[in-house]
């Protein structure tokens, strides 16, 4: 457990935004796979839809988050003035990128299920719709 929240503060603010953006694509996707088992079952694709963005938007906050992390390692290693010696620039370049691509994993686990979920009541929204109930 330890690990995944050191992994969200590595992040930063993108870990927020891709758990605001997971946790309504999970919510919207239960509502499209609610609405399977009622008459509108031919319209759940539309929350199943939505749901399918917010968990690809979550994985691209995810990506988002790694590149404005890795512009600021090259930006501390670029400063005028500062001697760093090629050691110590190696090594502040491997933990900045270690701690940057943990945006891509926190982005990625929080856009799977929605993705998933969306992506099923989307399909058999579709799929039932056409069929009388």
């Amino acid at each position: 457990m330890q690990s995944v929240l050191e992994a969200f503060k590595a992040c930063g603010w993108a870990a927020w935004l891709a758990l605001l953006a997971g946790t309504a694509g999970i919510a919207t996707g239960l509502v499209g796979a609610a609405m399977l088992a009622t008459k509108a079952r031919g319209l759940a694709w539309i929350p199943g839809a939505v749901a399918v963005l917010l968990g690809l938007s979550a994985v691209s906050v995810g990506l988002l988050g790694r590149s404005m992390g890795l512009a600021r390692v090259d930006e501390a290693l670029g400063y005028p003035g500062v001697e760093i010696d090629a050691t110590q620039r190696e090594m502040i370049r491997r933990v900045g990128t270690e701690e940057a691509n943990q945006c891509v994993t926190i982005g990625a686990s929080m856009g799977a299920l929605p993705f998933v979920i969306g992506a099923a009541a989307v399909g058999i929204g579709l799929a039932l719709g056409k069929k009388p109930a």
